[in-house]
């Protein structure tokens, strides 16, 4: 029996997962409380080894940068995100994978039948108030930064803090919302050196701030539409259109957990219909979050069932030509649009 349809665009599509991470960014013992809390939901821990099972030839894997995360490593928080860029440059390489920097490298490694990594950070909170580490970071290979994660930090404030994710727990907000002195000094430096800037996480004013002080295309690599579900983490269409204007792309995010984000295939196809609307099928990428959430939709366990989302943009009612460009073509513009090639 012939594939269906949206199978067999995705077998042939360049398909790339705009936000994932590694799967040991959580060191030892906290990866297992982690896990051991969350095991009713928790998808397994993945290695980059099931790319290929899943169809997917690229993947920006980021390494966490806020206090979460980075308290969680010996020595400072500089030093936890070198280490987790050292992780995920083993991992790839160590599977015969190539990290890459630019959409060239991505169409490159693809020709030769290999995986390709770009490397990401999430939560610039580990840069200080230092811009040269930015420079260090793309020195490093780094071309995608979110730039607020799970709390305020020295560059913008967040849409849900990390306590919001546990419960009902109060959380003090002590600025005003919005991107700081020094994080319209951050977004410069990112465009003058060609890293995309991804603003997944930031509040509505931090967002639509970004947007308007970027000179190239932005990203939200794991979202989803705001007029489909009243979550903090998804896109006002006020957001989303200011994301689009920058020529950038919306990451359609499988997350579910405690009743958050999209429950199945049709809700997810539900926000891809209501953004393709919106904007344009051209502002859309995929961003799964491999390894970085407690709970995924009912349908997908994980990137080996990457054709699920492929499957989702059909019965959005994307036409075929458009749902080539929203796996992976779309990231590839923008890549080449910021970091050249």
């Amino acid at each position: 029996m012939d594939a269906p349809p949206a199978r067999r665009i995705h077998a042939d599509a360049l398909v790339v997962d705009v936000h994932a991470h590694g799967p040991r960014f959580v060191p030892q013992p906290f990866r297992a409380m982690y896990r051991f809390v969350n095991r009713r939901t928790m998808p397994p821990d993945l290695g980059f080894d099931v790319l290929g099972a899943g169809g997917v030839d690229a993947v920006v894997a980021k390494a966490v940068g806020d206090p979460i995360v980075t308290r969680l490593y010996r020595g400072d928080p500089w030093r936890a995100v070198l280490a987790q860029i050292d992780q995920l440059v083993l991992e790839i390489r160590g599977l015969g994978g190539a990290v890459v920097v630019d959409g060239a490298g991505v169409c490159a490694a693809r020709a030769a039948g290999v995986a390709s990594l770009i490397l990401g950070v999430e939560g610039a909170d580990a840069i200080g108030s230092d811009l040269d580490r930015i420079d260090e970071l793309h020195r490093l290979g780094v071309r995608m930064m979110v730039l607020v994660h799970l709390g305020d930090n020295q560059i913008g404030t967040t849409a849900m803090p990390w306590q919001s994710y546990v419960g009902s727990v109060p959380v003090v907000r002590r600025r005003p919302s919005g991107l700081t002195p020094f994080g319209r000094s951050v977004v410069q430096r990112m465009n003058e050196i060609g890293m995309v800037i991804d603003v997944s996480h930031a509040d509505r004013r931090t967002t639509l701030d970004i947007a308007g002080v970027s000179r190239h295309p932005i990203v939200a690599s794991h979202s989803g539409a705001r007029a489909c579900q009243d979550f903090a983490r998804y896109l006002s269409d006020e957001e989303v259109v200011a994301i689009a204007g920058t020529g950038g792309i919306i990451g359609l995010w499988p997350y579910f957990h405690r009743g958050r984000g999209v429950a199945s295939v049709r809700e997810l196809a539900a926000h891809t219909r209501h953004l393709a609307e919106l904007v344009g099928a051209a502002h859309l990428c995929i961003g799964t979050d491999m390894n970085g959430v407690p709970g995924l939709m009912a349908g997908y366990r994980g990137e080996m069932d990457f054709p699920v989302l492929t499957e989702a943009l059909s019965e959005a009612g994307l036409s075929d030509a458009e749902v080539r460009p929203v796996l992976g073509e779309n990231f590839v513009r923008v890549l080449r649009a910021v970091a050249g090639s």
